[in-house]
């Protein structure tokens, strides 16, 4: 007998891609690989309305119609590019440049061995200067005040802009100058991103398809870790949970084999 099964199996594997539509448009702009995912499932679901014979006999289930179907599905990537992050944190990347900056000062009262202050945390700037230079700490006494000793009262990381406080004082007052960088920055918020979502197989074993949802929600779905068992270290990864969503007389999504 013929063996149909053997040539019907799959070992999937592939390519996730995701064309973000340009602002205020359902047009995709130019996909970007997600990178490795290590996970990536469809979930197909349909709601139906069934329908009973009550002309005879007992209860029995003569037609059953599907009157909603949805498509949706989870994936996940150890690809920790900020764009790939930034659809967990529901949030734009943007770039924080800070200009150089000098004689900046913060006054702390009845600070205590073991505290650890953000230098430069303002309204505008919740998470700090960062790049400082020329740190020095005295006690802000009028006229000539006397001057903390570097890894003795206090110490300093330049590069995040903490200052460690290493001997109880009743008032330190640290100066510090600002050099010019810039960095990345996510802020969390509530944007649900849409765009075109594909998938090219590329398969060990099995036949190969392409996959198209011509309009994708993407939200966090899960956890990301920030620390891992050094005994048991595992990479870093985000989740997302997927939606395919109505774009126009188009289809939820298109499987293509591959063209012979």
């Amino acid at each position: 007998m013929f063996d149909t099964q053997s040539k019907n199996l799959t070992v999937p594997r592939g390519k996730a891609y995701f064309a973000k539509y340009l602002t205020g448009t359902q047009t995709p702009g130019p996909l970007r690989e997600f990178g490795n995912c290590p996970e990536f499932t469809l979930q197909r679901n349909a709601e139906t309305l069934p329908h009973y014979s009550s002309q005879a006999d007992l209860k029995a289930l003569d037609e059953e119609i599907a009157i909603d179907a949805t498509l949706n599905g989870t994936m996940s990537t150890d690809d920790m590019r900020p764009e790939n992050v930034s659809y967990w944190w529901m949030g734009d990347v943007g770039t924080i440049t800070a200009v150089a900056a000098t004689d900046q000062a913060e006054t702390f009262l009845l600070v205590k061995a073991g505290d650890v202050f953000q230098l430069g945390r303002t309204t505008a700037n919740p998470s700090g200067a960062r790049k400082l230079s020329n740190v020095a700490c005295d006690d802000g006494a009028v006229g000539t005040p006397a001057t903390f000793v570097l890894g003795t009262d206090y110490d300093v990381d330049l590069d995040l802009g903490l200052l460690f406080i290493l001997a109880d004082q009743p008032k330190l007052v640290a100066n510090y100058d600002i050099g010019v960088s810039t960095r990345s920055q996510i802020a969390a918020g509530i944007k649900q991103v849409e765009g075109e979502m594909k998938f090219f197989s590329i398969n060990p074993f099995g036949a190969q398809s392409d996959i198209t949802i011509p309009r994708c929600r993407l939200i966090p779905n899960g956890d990301m870790a920030l620390v891992s068992d050094p005994t048991s270290p595992t990479w870093q990864t985000i989740g997302l949970q997927i939606s395919a969503l109505k774009k126009g007389t188009l289809a939820l999504a298109y499987k293509d084999g591959r063209p012979v």
